[in-house]
């Protein structure tokens, strides 16, 4: 008796059995249709950075500028928070002429502790920095992580018409830069122009 099969085309190491086949249609359905990453953790991209007149590299560095030991009854959220709401994502049509770091260190020429901010003015080809600060951020997950504190410089952006803004570093389910190190990648291969250093002055 002679039996006719039909012959399949497909490779061996592309079937897939049909009882795997509500799993799989699971899998996709959860990390591609929700958008979520394969670890689980949902994306996000911030809203588009509030636009200023200027930098503000003393406002937005955290420890600078001194917190009022009671904050007003119409300004409960304090200065940092305020920082936090003008800042986002660069917004479209926004193109970036200068691009200014904030840090802070100290300067110490005669065995004097004197704080100072330094507003470091970077030059180069900004758009690896552009691509990079538009990766979106991961969302917090049940994942463990570490308990230390980073401080991010902050980071700003100037276009050709003066118009300023402080952009958003992208940030991993931790709600730090380290697990998204392409912006710091970026700014690496940047120079260091003008420097402006400010002292804190004593009150």
């Amino acid at each position: 008796m002679v039996t006719l099969r039909s012959t399949s085309t497909t490779p061996a190491f592309r079937r897939t059995p049909l009882a795997s086949l509500p799993l799989v249609l699971l899998l996709t359905l959860t990390l591609g249709g929700c958008g979520l990453t394969p670890g689980g953790t949902g994306t996000y991209t911030p809203d588009a950075a509030v636009i200023q007149e200027k930098v503000d590299c003393p406002g937005s560095t955290i420890g600078w500028l001194p917190e009022p030991a009671s904050p007003p009854a119409s300004d409960v959220s304090g200065s940092a928070s305020q920082e936090a709401m003008l800042k986002g994502s660069v917004p479209e049509g926004f193109v970036p002429v200068h691009v200014i770091r904030c840090s802070m260190g100290v300067n110490d020429p005669t065995g004097d502790y004197t704080p100072v901010l330094h507003e470091e003015h970077l030059e180069g080809d900004y758009s690896n920095l552009l691509a990079a600060l538009a990766q979106p951020s991961d969302k917090s997950g049940s994942g463990a992580c570490t308990a230390d504190m980073e401080l991010v410089p902050p980071l700003w952006m100037v276009d050709a018409q003066g118009r300023a803004i402080q952009v958003a570093w992208p940030l991993d389910a931790c709600g730090k830069t380290r697990g998204k190190p392409d912006t710091a990648k970026a700014l690496e291969k940047l120079s260091v122009g003008q420097v402006i250093e400010r002292q804190k002055t004593s009150s």
